[in-house]
């Protein structure tokens, strides 16, 4: 019998792969240089990204409010912090697309930063789940 439980942390893996797969589909097609991808990228972002970037911490604290025993451990605390982190940048990205001059080189390169470091952030998560 499937539980709350096992329902929500299904759904949290569920949006951390569509989250973390479109993190890298935007990083790959970025690269490509191609400023007419913005509207791609802005599409794929908002459609994708946003509500999974919502989705993962809601079912992440209904998961602590059904088993508040995995607050004692250490490696979560880490964990909830680099996803913060990366939700930070997700929408740092996110803003640069939307009112920036994308055409300027400099405007380009935070937006690279900002996409790359949320990629990074979400790497260390899944290291850290699949470490412990």
């Amino acid at each position: 019998m499937i539980t709350y439980y096992s329902t929500l942390k299904l759904f949290h893996l569920i949006g951390m792969a569509a989250w973390f797969g479109t993190a890298l589909v935007v990083s790959i097609v970025w690269f490509r240089k191609n400023i007419g991808d913005k509207e791609l990228i802005l599409d794929v972002i908002t459609k994708v990204e946003m509500p999974a970037s919502f989705f993962i911490p809601m079912t992440g604290v209904l998961m602590m409010i059904e088993q508040p025993l995995w607050l004692q451990v250490g490696w979560l605390h880490l964990k909830i912090l680099i996803g913060l982190a990366a939700v930070v940048f997700s929408h740092f990205s996110r803003a640069k697309l939307i009112h920036a001059d994308m055409k300027d080189e400099y405007v380009r390169q935070k937006f690279s930063l900002f996409r790359n470091l949320c990629l990074l952030m979400l790497l260390i998560v899944i290291i850290i789940v699949g470490y412990k």
